[in-house]
């Protein structure tokens, strides 16, 4: 398996990053080609991958007031899903933002998501609050919170 840093001129790999976003997310939830390029040029998009399979995605993005990131999008390929590669991915991009001297990574994510929810704290994250309707109304959010350094 690979861990990789998604650049802008990889456009083979930008595509079958959008079609994931659309499989797992749908029109509604996932990061737009708009999104996707701006979590490249101006924040990190990792990916893991097997060969030219892509297994699972994490979009970051800064969070100017703190030496901290936002984890926007984390997901894996519907068909991969429940192989570990997850965690491992959240294990590589922790490594990874620790050379940039992050020290806190936030996420939100759907309070009926136990699947998630579970890994994330099995990773280090904890649940700091309820968002009442973040997204609009009746999206719910559990803001988490891990500690990098």
């Amino acid at each position: 398996m690979d861990f990789v840093e998604v650049k802008a001129e990889n456009r083979e790999l930008i595509d079958k990053i959008y079609s994931n976003e659309l499989e797992s997310f749908g029109l509604m939830g996932g990061a737009d080609m708009w999104m996707i390029m701006s979590f490249i040029r101006y924040g990190k998009l990792y990916v893991l991958m097997d060969g030219n399979e892509l297994l699972s995605v994490a979009q970051y993005q800064a969070v100017l007031s703190e030496k901290s990131v936002f984890l926007y999008g984390f997901s894996t390929v519907p068909s991969q899903r429940g192989k570990g590669y997850a965690i491992e991915l959240l294990i590589k991009t922790h490594e990874e933002l620790k050379k940039y001297d992050i020290e806190k990574i936030y996420l939100t994510v759907d309070p009926k998501n136990l699947i998630a929810i579970n890994m994330y704290q099995k990773m280090g994250y904890t649940i700091v609050e309820l968002q009442k309707d973040e997204y609009g109304k009746e999206i719910d959010r559990y803001l988490m919170v891990k500690e990098l350094l």
